[in-house]
């Protein structure tokens, strides 16, 4: 009898053992899920327009999409932005709302075309909703440049003190001259670093943040080639700047009397154009 209750006693103890094991032992694998992508899902070309702000102002254009695999596509943006010298500083006189900047020569318009490569990162660690990327392109620029004020003297700068010179030249606005205007070509290319939002991909919401830069071999006269040295009345300019053929400007002394100022090469024409730049892109994917 003693030995019938040891032996339940055992089976007892090992039955509770064995359940024991069953409910904490190893859990049961799951399977990782497969991100989304745009390309298995069917969507594999879109169009977005684009509104980009940086250092030189605001630019817009619009931006073709073409998958190429799961993680992977190709770009095509165009889009229309304004260039200006790093040095340039803006003055506005509030009491009638002009803007002048000082030592502006041309205006720049400039359209690059570029063709890219976008690749997607980070897949399979943050949701499909959120989708990091980055993107290299590069290609072709046309710009043109036309005169920020009206050079009647065509000598290279801006007369615009009537007290010193005798006349006081116009200031273009925007949408004048265009008589006056250059083309110029160069090559031009764009790094970013984006995000793709939505659940729904066949809406295009994208936030970029990159460096766009446009070199132009020629270059490109943004500031005025010449200055007069009011210092060296009457002497012969140290270095010309060789836009008029005297290489002077008359100007008015405190005498009465008038002068010539030597005129002498003052800024170079700038070949490299490079900023940071934001862009928002919303559109259709299909």
């Amino acid at each position: 009898m003693k030995k019938l209750i040891f032996f339940t006693f055992l089976f007892s103890l090992f039955g509770v053992g064995n359940h024991a094991f069953a409910q904490f032992g190893e859990p049961d694998v799951q399977k990782k899920e497969v991100p989304r992508n745009l390309y298995d899902e069917g969507y594999r070309t879109g169009f977005g327009f684009n509104i980009s702000l940086n250092d030189f102002g605001v630019g817009v254009g619009g931006q073709f999409r073409f998958g190429l695999n799961s993680y992977t596509e190709a770009l095509v943006t165009l889009k229309m932005m304004g260039l200006k010298d790093p040095t340039e500083q803006t003055f506005i006189d509030y009491t009638f709302g002009f803007k002048t900047v000082p030592e502006k020569y041309r205006r720049v318009l400039a359209v690059p075309l570029y063709i890219g490569l976008k690749k997607r990162f980070f897949a399979e660690e943050i949701s499909d909703n959120f989708r990091v990327y980055s993107s290299l392109s590069a290609g072709p620029t046309y710009a043109l440049s036309y005169a920020y004020f009206n050079d009647t003297t065509e000598n290279g700068f801006r007369e615009n003190d009537s007290g010193i010179y005798g006349r006081s030249e116009r200031l273009n606005d925007i949408f004048s001259g265009w008589g006056d205007s250059k083309s110029h070509w160069g090559f031009g290319g764009e790094f970013v670093l984006g995000i793709d939002f939505g659940e729904k991909f066949s809406n295009l919401s994208s936030v970029q943040f990159g460096y766009t830069m446009n070199y132009f071999s020629d270059g490109i006269q943004v500031l005025e080639p010449c200055q007069p040295d009011l210092n060296r009345i009457n002497q012969q300019p140290l270095n010309p700047c060789g836009i008029s053929e005297s290489n002077t400007v008359p100007v008015f002394l405190s005498d009465g009397s008038v002068g010539q100022a030597p005129l002498e090469k003052a800024n170079d024409p700038r070949k490299y154009f490079g900023t940071a730049q934001i862009t928002l892109i919303f559109g259709w994917m299909w």
